[in-house]
């Protein structure tokens, strides 16, 4: 190329959510470990925290800024996560399809990668989402599930099924571990630790009961285990107000980290951790990164898909939560812990495999000649 390559990137990034904050920490990871002098720009809810944290620049979403950067650049990536599903805001999945439609009509090619797909349930959003992702350069899917929900959605064109891209990140060092347990302000101890990442169910009728029966089997479980409880919010300030009510209900003491750590720091307090609980996507992509054992509350079917990925099941699910089945799977968790961590040594490698490929998906649209090897048509001369 004539100058670096310039890759604009779209997710739902600058909203403090340490999930999405892990997926674009693996994607930035997989992309400077393949092109080192590529030039990032990131769609960002809050610039000023994205360029902090992952060390790119990093503008606001608006569409007009879209419009403005896709001119600029060679090259958009959209993803990964959870982007396109219409269940929290028929709103989210068309500003995302619109980002698309803005790199299209600036004549750069797009990629979509690492995408979970659905629910898409109104019949507007599907039939955009359908025309839209038919049209894109380059699609990849994080799951089966979401594969089989673009074929019964008409969409056209190839669908490779990859991974979750914050597979993408590392192991953390111990010297990583013991910064970020003493960032989250935790004492060093010799019990071993359960991470706890849950997550407020959507209905508020169903919070306290849900805190309630949590706080018996975790804290019950954790007391016979004589494990140290550890919560953590994975997105704030949300999971925290419901972690403080799980702890408020255990008789059983419990830590709630109150600094606000970046995804990688959160990546490295799992790294500390003996067990993880969890109804947090990535808190469970986290322990299988660490080689921690999981246990898995279901609010989602991606999080059975993950276990299923992973050779595992869930424990229990928000909808069918039973009490008993989450305590006896932490139990048995824990004393098949290191048989655990060694199956989970090979299936998370191939999931990492499968996460640079989306970056591999991406990078392959990059036009050979940069901006100036554009057809007076639009389209990159590669296309």
């Amino acid at each position: 190329m004539s100058h670096s390559p310039r890759v604009l990137v779209s997710g739902y990034y600058g909203f403090g959510n340490a999930g999405d904050e892990a997926v674009l920490a693996g994607l930035v990871a997989g992309l400077r470990q393949r092109v080192p002098e590529v030039e990032l720009t990131v769609l960002s809810g809050d610039p000023a925290a994205t360029e902090a944290e992952h060390g790119v620049a990093a503008a606001p979403r608006g569409l007009g800024s879209v419009r403005r950067l896709a001119r600029q650049s060679d090259l958009l990536v959209s993803g990964g996560g959870g982007l396109l599903q219409d269940a929290t805001s028929w709103r989210s999945p068309l500003y995302y399809l619109g980002v698309l439609r803005l790199a299209r009509g600036a004549g750069i090619p797009v990629a979509c990668v690492g995408h979970g797909i659905g629910p898409l349930r109104r019949t507007l959003v599907r039939s955009l989402t359908r025309r839209a992702l038919s049209r894109v350069d380059a699609l990849a899917v994080r799951d089966r599930a979401s594969e089989k929900a673009l074929r019964e959605l008409g969409v056209t064109r190839d669908v490779e099924v990859t991974a979750d891209l914050a597979f993408v990140l590392p192991r953390p060092t111990q010297e990583e571990v013991d910064r970020a347990w003493g960032k989250a302000g935790l004492p060093a101890s010799p019990e071993p630790a359960a991470l706890i990442a849950l997550r407020a169910p959507v209905t508020s009728g169903t919070r306290r009961d849900l805190s309630d029966r949590l706080a018996e089997a975790i804290g019950s479980a954790c007391e016979r285990l004589a494990l140290r409880a550890v919560f953590v919010a994975m997105q704030r300030p949300h999971d925290a107000e419901f972690a403080g009510r799980v702890i408020d209900a255990m008789s059983y003491e419990a830590d709630l980290v109150a600094e606000d750590l970046s995804a990688r720091e959160m990546l490295a307090l799992a790294g500390g951790c003996d067990l993880v609980i969890a109804m947090r996507l990535h808190a469970l992509i986290f322990a299988a990164i660490c080689g921690v054992a999981p246990v898995a509350v279901s609010y989602d079917p991606k999080v059975d898909g993950l276990m299923e990925q992973l050779g595992l099941q869930s424990a229990t699910s928000v909808e069918r939560f039973d009490p008993d089945a989450l305590a006896g799977a932490v139990s048995q968790t824990w004393l098949a812990r290191r048989r655990t961590a060694d199956s989970l040594a090979a299936r998370a490698e191939d999931r990492h495999r499968a996460a640079l490929r989306n970056v591999e998906l991406a990078l392959r649209l990059l036009p050979a000649g940069g901006r100036n090897g554009v057809r007076e048509n639009g389209r990159p001369e590669n296309s």
